[in-house]
């Protein structure tokens, strides 16, 4: 439990807070006729408040509440205490749709902070759900299995920048991924991954259209009819591929008797044979293979946001709760990717994130290795309070240049 505070200071919970007013998403909230009567949690406020428990220890909102009150730091992030009663009508009321374009503002302005690592594939990004196991006793709306619930959750990574850019929502576990998908929108030559989960010929047209490429794996007993055989040149094998098998440009009867696609079959390490369809014919097969490899990052990224964020233990009860709290916490990983690109962290980034979580509400002052990056982050945002350090930071620098 955390101690109480008399005074407020700068924490990085403050920081956080005005990371998002910065933005004015209020202003995305304001437009419903109703938010004038929400003065003691208005969106803004509510999403700061899900931002900041996505970094404590509690799970519940007895718990958020009970450091929010304790802790006048806390009060000094979220503009004051918050009514339990107040915050579980929010969870279930508020609305998603808000809450996802304000997330999207804040990606919008905040993406040109985060670092850009040298990859060797730009406009690329992965597509895939995932399930959040939930109990049917107290979730009777995830219906997934005759004794077990789930909710589903379907976004489009951007692999350079590792974040989701796109996100949707289904209570019910039992939704085909098609589905989801369709609510979804391709943007112009960007590269889309997929697994065959995905595979339908809608899909791919719908794609194609949007002048959108895709790299997906291949369904079993679709159709094809091979156009051409192209040469397997000798090449230096990434780790894990074992071979390329084929490379060959088919056309696929039931989608479009005149469209060519590449059809490239590499063979993993384990022996597995993997299929991989694509329209991108400019690329060798072996980079086609190597971008099919990398659809893993959004795997890998869903075990980071289940192992790090609250999203695997809902804070209300109702589907809108959950949802919330699963933007909260793509808002709150991507500030803390930005505040550690930008702050010039040399630790990895699960390292900083830890460090966040348990020293949310520690003043800057007694802080040890994060305080140059927090100082950094403050003084690229103009974050007011923290000025008369940040000017000493930046006298200290030209000292010993």
């Amino acid at each position: 439990m955390p101690e109480t505070n008399t005074t407020p200071s700068w924490t990085l919970a403050m920081l956080l807070s005005y990371a998002i007013d910065r933005v004015e998403i209020q202003t995305i909230f304001d437009r419903d006729p109703y938010e004038s009567r929400r003065q003691s949690l208005p969106g803004s406020r509510l999403l700061k408040a899900l931002v900041f428990y996505q970094l404590l220890k509690t799970t519940s909102q007895r718990g958020l509440v009970r450091v929010v009150k304790q802790s006048t730091d806390a009060q000094a992030a979220l503009d004051g205490e918050l009514a339990r009663n107040t915050l579980s009508n929010a969870l279930a009321q508020r609305d998603l749709d808000q809450m996802i374009e304000a997330w999207l503002w804040l990606l919008q302005h905040y993406r040109a902070y985060l670092a850009k690592p040298d990859k060797p594939f730009a406009r690329l990004a992965a597509v895939d759900a995932s399930l959040i196991k939930l109990s049917l006793q107290a979730f009777n709306w995830a219906h997934y299995r005759e004794k077990t619930g789930a909710a589903k959750i379907t976004c489009v990574l951007d692999w350079v920048h590792g974040v989701p850019e796109q996100f949707v929502f289904t209570a019910s576990g039992k939704v085909h991924d098609l589905k989801a998908a369709s609510l979804l929108k391709w943007s112009a030559g960007w590269t889309y991954l997929f697994d065959r989960g995905y595979f339908s010929f809608e899909l791919l047209t719908i794609l194609l259209n949007a002048g959108a490429h895709f790299v997906i794996r291949f369904k079993a007993g679709v159709a094809f009819r091979i156009v051409h055989r192209h040469p397997l040149p000798e090449v230096k094998l990434p780790a894990g591929i074992r071979a390329i098998k084929r490379d060959w440009t088919v056309i696929l009867p039931g989608l479009d008797d005149e469209l060519e696609l590449r059809l490239v079959s590499y063979q993993l390490t384990n022996g597995k044979l993997i299929r991989v369809l694509t329209d991108r014919h400019r690329l060798s097969a072996l980079s086609i293979a190597r971008l099919y490899k990398e659809r893993w990052t959004i795997e890998n990224w869903w075990r980071w946001l289940k192992r790090l964020y609250k999203v695997k233990e809902p804070l209300g009860l109702s589907e809108n709760a959950l949802a919330l709290q699963i933007v909260a916490a793509f808002v709150t990983d991507l500030l803390l990717r930005v505040f550690k690109d930008c702050g010039g962290f040399e630790g990895e980034l699960y390292e900083f994130v830890d460090l966040c979580g348990d020293l949310l509400l520690v003043p800057i002052d007694r802080l040890g290795s994060l305080r140059e990056a927090l100082l950094n982050v403050a003084l690229l945002l103009e974050f007011p309070q923290a000025l008369p350090q940040s000017k000493a930071l930046l006298r200290s620098r030209s000292m010993v240049c």
